[in-house]
């Protein structure tokens, strides 16, 4: 039709796309064969101790919901702003968002070692003054939310939708963003803030804190999905004034991580308190390659966001891998630094090192949710089809 982006095919029948299903396949039996070596062996096999219980695991949990929430900005964007602009990356979103928050469970799931023991709470074991009640409830909530967003998506884009199914996807869109940011990922940062044992943690700031860096993962994932869907397409998914939008988008939200970042540290610097001397040690030291991506990351995406944005889609893609790879170090360094500095002077330091079946395990997650996002927009309608009307109508 005149006036409408046109959208390439997808290259699943190449053979690069098999090759990159079966590689992903593969990482993907590899975690699950650590994950099988975890359960008959224990979590000795990990890194992880009585003394630091969470690491890895945990700062990928945190990861994939951040991403999941973040995600939901583009159906903001669509409904609430009527960017129609956005249009094609609506349904991507919302299996971006479906999928990493599959991810965020799974991370749990080997984190806790027994999956029935994972599925009672909050069923059975419920606990109201424990926040690991309150969140295990809003993942099922959450969940149910996007498959519900899904299904009138896709009802949309096969053009057999109602008004009252347009209605739904539209208004399911839109809560999308408040539950996922204040009622999902916001408690998360809670269910470090309220640990008053961890100096490192025990921040009032750490829930709107997750938040915004939920906003600069989300934002960066779907900008580098647009961008790769446009290469292999070898045609636009969406246009450059919308590319550079997100873009726009993403450093304003990284200005904003960075602003929290920043007076953090100035808190802990100026309390003179025993636990900011011993963060900064190991920040400046065991953790510094990842304080560096982390601090780096943010700089370097948003330079280039703020001043070669316009030079080239490339420069969009480089933003988008630096502020992921920046949120990723972030994640690690705020789960493990809080259980290193130890809760008595005389205990030593916990220095947790993750272990490859650690290491394994967490990139056959993360293959597993790239693999079944491959798949899923391949077999899904992700895009509005024409009616049937507007197909015989001359153009």
């Amino acid at each position: 039709m005149a006036g409408q982006i046109a959208v390439g095919r997808s290259p699943s029948n190449s053979w690069a796309y098999y090759v990159w299903i079966a590689g992903l396949g593969l990482l993907a039996l590899l975690g699950l064969y650590s994950f099988t070596q975890q359960l008959t062996q224990g979590h000795q096999v990990t890194g992880l101790s009585d003394a630091a219980p969470w690491g890895l695991y945990i700062s990928g949990f945190v990861f994939f919901v951040g991403a999941s929430a973040g995600a939901t900005i583009i159906g903001l964007m669509i409904h609430a702003f009527g960017r129609q602009d956005y249009a094609p990356l609506g349904t991507r979103a919302i299996l971006v968002g479906l999928l990493s928050l599959v991810g965020a469970v799974l991370f749990i799931t080997v984190d806790v070692g027994s999956i029935p023991r994972m599925i009672n709470l909050p069923w059975i074991w419920r606990n109201p003054t424990s926040m690991f009640m309150y969140t295990s409830l809003t993942y099922y909530l959450f969940g149910l939310l996007l498959l519900g967003e899904l299904y009138y998506t896709i009802k949309v884009n096969r053009g057999i939708a109602t008004s009252g199914d347009k209605k739904r996807a539209k208004w399911l869109a839109i809560a999308a963003v408040p539950f996922a940011l204040v009622v999902v990922h916001a408690p998360h940062g809670a269910l470090f803030a309220v640990v008053k044992a961890r100096e490192f943690w025990n921040n009032p700031l750490l829930p709107p804190h997750f938040a915004v860096v939920a906003l600069v993962s989300g934002t960066a994932i779907m900008l580098l999905v647009a961008l790769v869907t446009s290469a292999l397409n070898g045609r636009q998914l969406v246009r450059k004034e919308t590319l550079s939008h997100m873009g726009a988008l993403l450093a304003f939200f990284i200005a904003l991580a960075g602003f929290l970042d920043f007076f953090d540290w100035i808190v802990f610097s100026y309390s003179g308190k025993t636990v900011g001397n011993e963060a900064w040690k190991f920040l400046t030291n065991s953790h510094l390659p990842f304080s560096a991506i982390h601090v780096g990351g943010y700089i370097v995406a948003f330079l280039i966001l703020l001043f070669a944005r316009g030079r080239g889609l490339g420069w969009l893609a480089v933003a988008s891998i630096v502020a992921i790879a920046a949120v990723a170090a972030y994640r690690y360094n705020l789960t493990t630094l809080g259980v290193a500095v130890p809760l008595f002077g005389f205990l030593p330091n916990e220095e947790y090192v993750p272990t490859w079946p650690e290491l394994s395990l967490a990139l056959g997650i993360v293959a597993a949710v790239v693999l079944a996002y491959s798949v899923l927009v391949k077999v899904l309608p992700v895009e509005e089809q024409a009616s049937p009307a507007s197909r015989s109508s001359p153009t």
